[in-house]
């Protein structure tokens, strides 16, 4: 099941290290699916993408939104009631091989996330207006940000 997790950018190179172990994410959970009304499954990825790059600086505190991308065993993805339709706990540690790619902001995202951060919404608003830089694997450890 293709996974969504926030994190902070500086722990962008932990993802293809084999020691991390994410403990929520989003992904396209059946509750989600259910409820929507975007026939589109990649323009539904990118909303599910969206959420956990928000969540990246909203509930991490990420001085930009990052999200790496991995394929986890569906049993280890539980959706969580109640929270985001979207929103998964995960288990166990992954396995270097299953991360697809990453989504960064770029370098000067960085004021509109602090504002972000701070419950400024317009800042949100315009942070979400922007686009993500895309990372293939290969390039996360080597990464300087």
């Amino acid at each position: 099941m293709r996974v969504y997790v926030p994190v902070i950018p500086t722990d962008l190179a932990a993802a293809v290290e084999g020691h991390w172990e994410p403990a929520a994410g989003y992904a396209l959970t059946p509750r989600l699916l259910g409820i929507t009304a975007v026939d589109d499954e990649e323009e539904l990825a990118e909303q599910v993408r969206d959420a956990a790059a928000a969540d990246a600086v909203l509930e991490l505190g990420a001085s930009r939104r990052a999200v790496v991308v991995v394929d986890y065993p569906r049993q280890d993805v539980t959706p969580v009631p109640g929270g985001h339709p979207a929103a998964v706990t995960l288990v166990g540690r992954v396995d270097p091989d299953s991360v697809a790619c990453a989504f960064v902001d770029e370098a000067d995202g960085g004021e509109l996330a602090t504002l972000a951060a701070k419950g400024d919404a317009e800042a949100l608003a315009s942070l979400e207006e922007r686009d993500l830089l895309w990372y293939d694997a290969s390039e996360l450890a080597a990464l300087e940000l």
